[in-house]
């Protein structure tokens, strides 16, 4: 192990040792400065590092001071913006209960006034009603009483005219004791039987029957203007009307394609039309202005009337907007049509209101009915259903035309060619008005065939084909080789309709096997 001893200590001589010794004070010496070097460089870094630090941190204090100062202020801003808020939201509420307030009193107000008003107009109502009844039976037992005095003056012109008749036999009988035969007046020819319903009628009927339709359609219109002004005077219809005009019109545009679908529809218009009947008994109008024959003189609920033409004018809308493109459609809607007019809550004295619908298709679709004109001319135009544009332009486009026939066609044979034989309900639209409009088609005069004619033709008979031979039998296999062979040939030359008629007819043959 090596001494750990000072090497000048180690050493023999002297002078070795006195230069070792020197060598090593040397060493220690420059250790020695370098150590103090150090440590004041050490020191003197310290210093720095400290006073640095002090001086961050009197920054950070400075900085600290400043965001509490700044967090001071801001929290003394929310509270400030808490307090104006918490003020605003107190005057708001106060504000709101005042307004709250205001209107209870005036709905109340209001509410008592229309109860006042109300119960007046039922008291007037009553009133009135009492009136026209005492007026009624005071005007029945005075035509009763002149009918009984006709009567009896009747009979007494009988019994003088018998009586005369009987002197003046006798006084013959003594003249001349017998009267040949051949010097009895000549027997009267019997009476024509009634037209069978399946015959179509001669043209000036057909005209007078238009125009009785279009006086329907005419009062129908007088009747919208008369409950808008019932409306005014009824508290109760005015909070009622509009919203039941809105459900009818809703619920038929819900009217899809498929069995079991359209209940909730169908369920709507019924529950509807019943509460009109028997909630709104008052006022009435006369059954005889909407039914086209001669009918029973009764009164039937206005609004009930009023309903049913909006439900009308809605069926002939789906009509023409749905069943123009997809002509299934036509089915459902013409079935809940014809079902609606054929309930008993809607009859009058077993008089269903169908006329109602039947008018609009008069307005709309004339040659339905036998009616024809030139197609060259206003007023041949007119009479075949073109329509012009929005507030009386000019005519609309012949492919609009025609999708308006092809729906009104569809929809016409949907409503006529429906089966009750199951139904306790009796058809208010049977099936002969479906076969007396194709034989008043197929009947138009040479040279008035048109194409209307061609497309309405074609969507009537479309898809109805089964229903047809069901209920004519082979007589309509005959009718549809006419409509569908010889009719086209009656068409102007070039005629596109004729060529899509006669091509319905080649479908039937390839699709259904029908052979005409």
């Amino acid at each position: 192990m090596a001494s750990t001893e000072s090497p000048w200590k180690a050493a023999r001589d002297g002078p070795s040792r006195q230069l070792l010794w020197e060598l090593s004070r040397l060493v220690v010496s420059q250790q020695e400065d370098l150590y103090e070097r150090l440590d004041r460089d050490s020191r003197e870094r310290e210093a720095n590092h400290k006073s640095a630090l002090a001086e961050a941190i009197a920054r950070h204090e400075q900085v600290r001071k400043n965001a509490e100062a700044e967090r001071d202020r801001l929290e003394k801003q929310i509270q400030q913006e808490r307090e104006r808020r918490e003020t605003e939201a107190r005057r708001e509420e106060e504000r709101q209960r005042r307004i709250t307030a205001e209107e209870d009193r005036r709905i109340a107000a209001e509410r008592a006034e229309i109860a006042a008003r109300a119960e007046r107009a039922a008291t007037e109502e009553r009133n009135a009603e009492n009136a026209r009844q005492e007026a009624e039976k005071q005007r029945r037992a005075v035509e009763a009483a002149k009918v009984k005095k006709a009567q009896e003056a009747d009979a007494q012109k009988m019994a003088e005219k018998e009586r005369k008749e009987r002197e003046e036999a006798a006084a013959a009988a003594v003249s001349r004791p017998s009267i040949t035969a051949q010097m009895l007046p000549a027997q009267s020819k019997p009476q024509q039987s009634q037209t069978d319903p399946t015959q179509h009628t001669s043209q000036a009927r057909r005209e007078a029957e238009h125009r009785r339709y279009l006086e329907i359609h005419s009062k129908l219109k007088e009747l919208r203007v008369f409950m808008d002004q019932q409306v005014t005077q009824n508290p109760k219809l005015k909070l009622r009307m509009g919203d039941m005009r809105r459900k009818v019109r809703k619920s038929v545009g819900q009217i899809i394609e498929g069995k079991g679908k359209n209940e909730t529809p169908q369920r709507a218009i019924l529950m509807t039309l019943k509460e009109a009947k028997n909630d709104f008994p008052q006022p009435t109008v006369g059954l005889a202005a909407f039914i086209a024959r001669p009918v029973p003189d009764a009164q039937v609920p206005a609004l009930l009337v009023y309903l049913l033409n909006q439900f009308a004018k809605a069926v002939v809308s789906q009509f023409i907007n749905e069943a123009a493109v997809a002509p299934k459609i036509a089915d459902p809607v013409g079935t809940i049509a014809s079902s609606i007019f054929a309930k008993d809550d809607f009859r009058t004295q077993g008089v269903s209101l169908i006329d109602i619908l039947i008018a609009k298709f008069h307005v709309v679709c004339p040659p339905l009915f036998g009616i024809y004109g030139d197609e060259k001319t206003t007023e041949g135009r007119t009479r075949l259903g073109w329509q012009r544009e929005e507030g009386g332009g000019p005519w609309i486009s012949e492919r609009s035309h025609q999708d308006r026939m092809s729906g009104l066609g569809a929809g016409y044979a949907a409503l006529s060619l429906r089966s009750f034989e199951k139904s306790t309900m009796s058809n208010p639209y049977p099936p002969y008005h479906y076969w007396q409009t194709l034989s008043m088609i197929l009947n138009v005069p040479a040279g008035q065939v048109t194409d209307t004619h061609l497309y309405l033709l074609r969507a009537l008979l479309m898809n109805s084909e089964a229903r047809l031979m069901e209920f004519f039998g082979d007589a309509a296999k005959k009718l549809l080789r006419i409509a569908m062979e010889d009719y086209p040939q009656r068409a102007a030359k070039g005629s596109v309709a004729a060529v899509v008629l006669q091509t319905l007819g080649a479908t039937m043959k390839r699709d259904k096997k029908l052979y005409l």
